[in-house]
């Protein structure tokens, strides 16, 4: 498997290369041009791998090169970006998101340990911004779930405060961040490098790729869309308060389900959330914090701080809204769920798109309201 890989003129390419050799994968090929520490970033506008164009220089040369996998870390090493072969995107390569690269690494990783003694006390975690999809694939896995704020401050503690045994697994943020195992406890993109190497080598011994490992993943769960909208807000703050006097009724042509303001914390759940231990219906998220264990049980992750997020749950849909900590601007993420199959799987991206495109419009629209 030929893979390329770049540092993006961070520090990670010498620690990256040397634990690639270690677990006995193949050296990948490596962009020169990115792979030596600079911090004027010459090749790239702005080095996060989150940004369009940043991926550019390898992506040239994996389409040269005939690579199969596209690996890039972030300046400091603990994010990790990839891109895969695919005749339909532009330019023959797509950069998976970071909701796509958790949901492959989470699967893999319990896919590895179900046959482990505690087997069901294993743990796997995201954030109450990202996608719900590891929700689904740790319940039919037999194995612990949870959601916290964002951060990995959060994330690597999941599990501490509940009574009883968790192993922590796995945990990811859709901000390409991702923590394997227990050994680091925080994001890491290396290790998370050599856990999607691991994954796309096992793929490719059974004659698969990692496009085909996230075609089964959807077709099992169903599809799981999701983006992110960065809103310019002069108030953020004003937003956010007149959104909780007046939430929405509907969003993107459906109706508000359920919303629930984190301002208080998240140990007491709010109105239009399945109960802890409950099944959700389909199509609908987890409670924050909560065990989603296929019948097991569970509960709200306790000792979560109030926060300033608002959520809003739809048929099939979800839409998470913050302010952002540093510029005044509003974040939200948005998630539309469609069942699937094999079978369907094309239409049902077809119609997962067609949702999201009015949702995005919608929320947009939300926040400029007077």
């Amino acid at each position: 498997m030929r893979v390329v890989y770049t540092a993006l003129h961070g520090v990670a390419a010498s620690l990256a290369l040397r634990a690639i050799e270690r677990a006995g994968f193949p050296a990948p090929l490596v962009v020169a041009a990115q792979e030596q520490p600079d911090p004027d970033f010459p090749t790239v506008a702005f080095p996060n791998p989150e940004e369009p164009g940043t991926l550019d220089l390898a992506l040239a040369q994996a389409r040269a090169d005939g690579a199969d996998l596209v690996l890039a870390n972030d300046p400091d090493g603990d994010r990790l970006a990839a891109a895969v072969p695919d005749p339909a995107a532009p330019g023959g390569w797509r950069v998976l998101s970071g909701d796509q690269v958790g949901a492959l690494i989470g699967s893999y990783l319990l896919e590895r340990t179900a046959a482990e003694p505690e087997a069901g006390q294993r743990l796997v975690v995201t954030t109450v911004v990202s996608s719900t999809l590891l929700g689904k694939i740790a319940a039919a896995a037999g194995a612990r779930y949870a959601e916290t704020l964002t951060g990995f401050k959060w994330i690597v503690r999941a599990g501490q405060g509940v009574p009883g045994r968790r192993r922590f697994l796995f945990g990811y943020e859709e901000a390409l961040g991702y923590a394997v195992g227990d050994v680091v406890r925080d994001k890491d993109g290396i290790s998370a490098a050599l856990a999607l190497l691991s994954l796309a080598t096992a793929a490719r011994a059974a004659g698969r790729s990692l496009h085909d490992r996230w075609d089964a993943l959807e077709a099992e769960h169903g599809v799981h869309l999701t983006a992110q909208v960065t809103l310019h807000a002069p108030s953020p703050a004003g937003i956010m308060s007149r959104l909780r006097a007046a939430p929405p009724a509907a969003l993107g042509g459906q109706p508000v389900t359920g919303s629930e303001d984190l301002a208080a914390g998240a140990d007491a759940p709010a109105g239009g959330d399945a109960p802890a231990g409950a099944d959700a219906p389909a199509g609908a998220d987890a409670p924050v914090g909560a065990d989603v264990t296929g019948g097991t049980g569970g509960g709200r992750e306790p000792g979560l701080p109030p926060a300033d997020v608002l959520i809003y749950r739809l048929p099939g849909g979800r839409v998470v809204i913050r302010p952002s900590g540093t510029e005044p601007k509003l974040k939200a993420y948005l998630e539309v769920v469609e069942p699937a199959t094999a079978q369907t799987l094309a239409a049902a991206r077809v119609a997962a798109a067609g949702r999201l495109g009015p949702l995005r419009g919608a929320v947009a629209d939300l926040v400029a309201a007077g």
